[in-house]
């Protein structure tokens, strides 16, 4: 069952229900009594660029960082 936020026309009081999709009617107010009427909210989606958040990311393959030349002078040996 969904949560549907409700706002009192009398006091301005804004309270949740948990209401059935099916069940259909005013409600009352739970703090004056008076009558309410359902408050639309946006919708918590959230988008990470071209894919949804949490869907599994396919790893990409590594390419090995090329080699590098050895710049460190040859020893020489004394005798």
């Amino acid at each position: 069952m969904p949560i549907y936020e409700y706002e009192c026309d009398k006091c301005g009081y804004k309270f949740e229900l948990l209401r059935k999709i099916n069940e259909d009617g005013s409600v009352d107010c739970v703090k004056c009594g008076g009558c309410s009427r359902r408050v639309f909210s946006s919708v918590p989606f959230i988008f990470g660029g071209t894919r949804w958040v949490g869907e599994k990311t396919k790893k990409k393959e590594s390419t090995p960082p090329p080699k590098l030349k050895d710049t460190k002078p040859k020893s020489t040996k004394k005798s």
